[in-house]
């Protein structure tokens, strides 16, 4: 029923079939199996309320494990079967491998939105494709990938991207745009689906090492030419080719056949992955791609960069028939190519511990091998190749902590990769653990390395961790106050974005020298800022002076407005309250406000409401419904018709209201703005109503312009053609020329929702509550997205936290509404084009 993926060799046939990997034997060869499919492998989520991302893509790796993907939406707790929930590898998007005979599952990267598709090159460098976002990827393992979700670990503060270059759609307009041939000088349209790197001999010379893909809506493989750059690879767009105007292709998979041929999956069907209805059964083809007559099928079943009688191909044939030593390992550490130093030094660690392992060798005891330590540690000091460095990098994750030190200092110490675009990263993925368990150790490295990135990482963790012990953050202030500008900057970056959100902490005896040396290169409100949080009372009278300032920049302002805001300050409902009709300044004027709980703060807010941008006021009534005796306030200010009106409060926000429980807020909310009707009968009652009255006939009369403004109330959390929030999913391109489609979405949210957009709720101590989606979390905090804003909260503030089953996205998106109003937004949202303003 969910067989996505299947591969053959080690003795039978493997399949996928999510939540498991299954292997049926045939040890005979006589295709009959020999006993009842055998579970190897379990934990692939199959998610009830999402359906796409499905694990998949079996693939033999040069080195015997079997290579798989995993998407973000329907992520996995990896174990062999029975193994506890704890021993668990947690992962969300990215490639994992398992060991047929050592029973050992390993996830190698994390991130990226769907992975479909990978292939190894002659050197045996894997490389992979995304769906959307970002298209081609090149595997590090140990890598943190770029995501549109929070990554599973706090200590990932940066993730790398793209290797590509280029895009096969114009990023400047909207994605859409890129159908039906608009983009095909580009390369087709942003979808990319199956992978091949071709090393057969049947296609001429000009085909040879070249990636292959397939673009979904381009109806083509688009071509990419791999050249080094840094410690790894960039990809060049050349070409497309296989191009065909079949409205029903849709590819899926392309592989190179035993006969050197290329072999083309495809789906062939009008539909994309949003539609859930119409999905054909019986139309999928297999190509064949021929240059002449095919060679004579190879019966070998290894990767295309297996065979051959070159070095390589000679490495991990004789490495995975056991006749690989690690004394000639060793030796090839020293050889002059650098793709056997790099693969020596993978299959040297090959079966040792790491973070991301679960089977049998999982608690196996790290080798006592010296010798290859110190050979390690040479070829990180004299190698010149960023290559070996970078396989070293990864390699720091397989390492005890007690040796993970060493190495990294010397591979950091190599000041030509300041600006590699993957090593200063890489290092970081490896030392993050020694933020707990030695962070004395990671001022060593930032003392040793003129990498900033590395050294804002550094700095940003220390800082995480100040709370528990000052001395590692002391000690790194002290290290870098004399060095380069551009390395105390990136400290202080690291201070910044680590200490978002804080009140107060206590003050390095080094800050004072510190924030001087920053000084001399100008203003900075960060620097301010962080004054602020170490308790200096001058810095706070220089914000208060700042934000009065007219001469200065808005911006500046903003952020010496911002810091007050978060900081204990007897004086801050005076100086709001003097701002609040202040331009670009007065939205967060009504923000610092509502710190406070007194009603006649929030009666100011309102008198005041038409003042604020049109743009910013959802931001004002987010603040005005985060405490039961503002919402009080801003419904009677309703109910007065004042200056504010029904149609400023959005559902998600009447919702907020509904669930403080408070029975006079709830009974005056159903009189001014309306009731939220909760039953499985209502919602079903209210679909066919509004399924009536939204006839063909009345949505040809819609005003697409009028839509296109009341798409405004959607905005906050969707893009659509470019414009609106990310919050939730992009409207472009999902089902929504189906009324069935949007009402459904529309009128009963919740009824499928992806983890990733599930409600959090936050009480807080001083009162307020805040709704929205989480989008990280550190030690001492978490950011929530609500819907008009992103806030960093401190854990010690938060009273309550619930996630609820229910979606972000709002019921009552329609009360609002007239019926006119209802008929402009759903045939807005139905048109297949933009539309004028």
């Amino acid at each position: 029923q969910m067989l996505s993926s299947v591969e053959w060799g080690r003795g039978g046939v493997w399949l996928l079939c999510p939540p498991q990997l299954l292997f049926i034997s045939d040890n005979n060869g006589d295709d009959v199996p020999d006993s009842a499919a055998q579970v190897v492998l379990d934990g692939f989520l199959v998610a009830k309320d999402n359906y796409h991302n499905f694990a998949n893509g079996l693939r033999w790796g040069p080195d015997g494990w079997l290579y798989g993907r995993c998407g973000h939406s329907c992520p996995a707790s990896l174990g062999l079967p029975g193994t506890p929930e704890v021993e668990r590898v947690p992962m969300k998007g990215g490639i994992w491998r398992f060991h047929p005979e050592r029973k050992i599952v390993e996830v190698l990267t994390h991130g990226t939105t769907n992975p479909w598709g990978h292939d190894w090159d002659a050197e045996g460098e894997l490389f992979f494709i995304n769906t959307v976002t970002g298209h081609l990827w090149h595997l590090m393992p140990g890598a943190h990938l770029h995501d549109t979700s929070p990554s599973l670990n706090p200590q990932v503060f940066h993730r790398l991207d793209t290797i590509a270059d280029h895009y096969h759609y114009d990023r400047t307009g909207i994605w859409s745009d890129s159908r039906d041939g608009k983009a095909n000088h580009l390369g087709g349209g942003h979808a990319h689906v199956g992978m091949m790197i071709y090393q057969g001999r049947q296609w001429p010379a000009n085909y040879q090492n070249k990636l292959f893909t397939l673009n979904m809506h381009g109806r083509r493989a688009n071509v990419e030419r791999l050249e080094r750059s840094g410690s790894g690879y960039v990809g060049k767009h050349e070409p497309d080719v296989f191009i065909t105007d079949d409205p029903w292709f849709r590819g899926i998979e392309i592989s190179t056949g035993p006969d050197d041929s290329g072999y083309i999956l495809d789906w062939s069907d009008i539909g994309e992955c949003h539609e859930s209805t119409g999905v054909h059964r019986t139309s999928g083809r297999v190509y064949r791609v021929s240059y002449g007559k095919p060679n004579a099928p190879s019966t070998v079943r290894y990767p295309r960069c297996v065979r051959g009688n070159g070095p390589l191909p000679r490495l991990w044939n004789d490495y995975q028939t056991g006749k690989t030593t690690p004394e000639e390992l060793r030796a090839l550490l020293t050889h002059p190519d650098e793709a056997l130093r790099v693969w020596a030094i993978r299959l040297l660690t090959d079966i040792w511990p790491i973070d991301t392992m679960v089977g049998p060798r999982k608690d196996t005891v790290y080798p006592n091998d010296a010798q290859t330590d110190a050979l390690f540690l040479r070829l990180a000091a004299s190698d010149a190749s960023s290559r070996v460095h970078l396989a070293l990098a990864s390699t720091l994750q397989r390492l005890p902590l007690t040796k993970r030190l060493p190495l990294a200092k010397v591979i950091a110490s190599h000041s030509r990769h300041a600006e590699d675009t993957n090593l200063p990263l890489m290092v970081w993925f490896g030392l993050m653990p020694l933020a707990e368990n030695a962070p004395m150790g990671l001022v060593e490295v930032a003392a040793s390395t003129q990498w900033p990135r590395l050294i804002e990482c550094i700095a940003r963790s220390l800082a995480t961790q100040m709370t528990k012990d000052l001395a590692p953050l002391e000690a790194l202030l002290v290290s870098v106050v004399r060095r380069d500008a551009s390395l105390r900057l990136a400290v202080l970056t690291g201070l910044s974005d680590g200490t978002r959100g804080w009140r107060k902490a206590s003050k390095p005896p080094s800050w004072n020298a510190f924030s001087s040396a920053i000084r001399q290169t100008g203003i900075d409100t960060r620097l301010q800022s962080l004054d602020v949080i170490f308790g200096d009372g001058v810095a706070l009278a220089e914000l208060h002076k700042l934000v009065l300032d007219e001469s200065a920049e808005i911006t500046t302002r903003q952020s010496a407005l911002r810091t007050l805001i978060e900081t204990p300050d007897d004086d801050l409902r005076r100086l709001c309250e003097q701002l609040l009709r202040a331009r670009g300044l007065n939205v967060l004027a009504a923000q610092g406000l509502g710190r406070f709980s007194d009603p006649a703060a929030a009666e100011l807010v309102v008198k005041a409401f038409r003042s604020f941008p049109a743009a910013e006021r959802p931001t004002v009534v987010d603040m005005l419904v985060s405490r039961p005796v503002f919402a009080k306030v801003l419904l009677e200010g309703v109910a007065g018709r004042k200056a504010i009106t029904r149609a400023d409060i959005s559902a998600f926000q009447a919702r907020q209201i509904l669930s403080f429980g408070d029975k006079t807020l709830t009974e005056l909310l159903t009189q001014v703005w309306g009731e939220i009707r909760e039953s499985a009968a209502e919602k079903e009652a209210l679909f066919a109503t509004w399924k009536t009255k939204l006839s063909p006939a009345v949505l040809a009369k819609a005003n697409l312009s009028n839509g296109r403004a009341l798409f405004g109330l959607c905005a906050g959390c969707h893009q659509m053609y470019g414009q609106g929030g990310k919050i939730g999913p992009d409207l472009t391109g999902s089902g929504r020329a189906q009324l069935d489609y949007l009402l459904e979405n529309i009128l009963d949210p919740s009824a499928v929702v992806s983890a990733d957009y599930r409600l959090t709720t936050l009480s807080l101590k001083d009162g307020r509550v805040l709704g929205g989606m989480v989008s990280a979390r550190s030690g001492k905090g978490l950011t929530i997205n609500t819907m008009t804003e992103e806030v960093t909260v401190l854990e010690e503030d938060i009273v309550k936290q619930q996630v609820s089953p229910q979606s972000m996205m709002p019921e009552g998106l329609l009360q609002a509404l007239t019926e006119e109003q209802v008929r402009d937004l759903i045939g807005y949202l139905m048109h297949p084009t933009q539309v004028a303003q």
